[in-house]
């Protein structure tokens, strides 16, 4: 089965990787560098994660923790992504169905939806109560409000093309369909990362409320 989103934790140390073997000596050890990097970020996400299932509990009636593993090669142990959701299973428009064209390319719909993004102090950092549109591809023109988090929250774990499983990586079975009312806090490395943006402080979990008014 073939990943069709390069997982953002294996982009971070993979891009701090690169960026040492562009600036240090020949005789640098890569290794450690990378063995240091992926300390890091296990070090960020065990501290985060006590954060979000606190919010969680007290915040979710009936969570679901992302059960997906990511390897740390040079740690030698598998992280879990780290995000926790809930979702209002009521659709009111089930034709929309995500998959390929011909050629093989994801296709990114266009969806109409209302969302909340919070510190987990409950303060609102972004939003949309009106109800906009957007598209999930993360290079259009939108890419400042959608990110990793919005596409793996959308699109469903895997969609068969050509009788074969590709792997998405989304957090559901079908993915979001018209009508869902969707909640997910995720740690801070898929969302703003070690930038403040705005409102929003470096190293930041976020909790997303998605309602979605339409998909195409």
């Amino acid at each position: 089965m073939k990943n069709l989103f390069k997982p953002l934790l294996v982009l971070a140390i993979l891009a701090v990787t690169f960026t040492s073997c562009m600036n240090n000596d020949d005789n640098t050890d890569f290794a450690a560098d990378r063995l240091k990097e992926e300390r890091q970020i296990d070090s960020l996400l065990s501290k985060q994660a006590t954060l979000i299932e606190s919010y969680v509990s007290s915040n979710f009636a009936n969570p679901q923790q992302d059960t997906l593993n990511y390897p740390f090669r040079y740690l030698d142990k598998k992280v879990k992504r780290g995000f926790w959701f809930e979702i209002d299973s009521t659709v009111t428009d089930n034709s929309y169905t995500y998959g390929f064209d011909n050629s093989g390319v994801l296709r990114f719909p266009k969806v109409k939806l209302k969302y909340t993004a919070s510190l987990l102090n409950g303060e609102i950092v972004r939003s949309d109560i009106a109800g906009s549109d957007y598209l999930l591809n993360i290079s259009a023109s939108n890419s400042s409000i959608v990110n990793y988090v919005w596409q793996i929250s959308f699109f469903p774990y895997s969609i068969k093309f050509n009788g074969n499983d590709r792997i998405i990586e989304g957090l559901t079975k079908s993915g979001l369909k018209k009508g869902n009312k969707f909640k997910v806090v995720t740690p801070s490395i898929y969302a703003f990362g070690a930038t403040s943006v705005d409102k929003i402080p470096a190293n930041s979990p976020i909790a997303y409320e998605f309602e979605v008014l339409g998909i195409e």
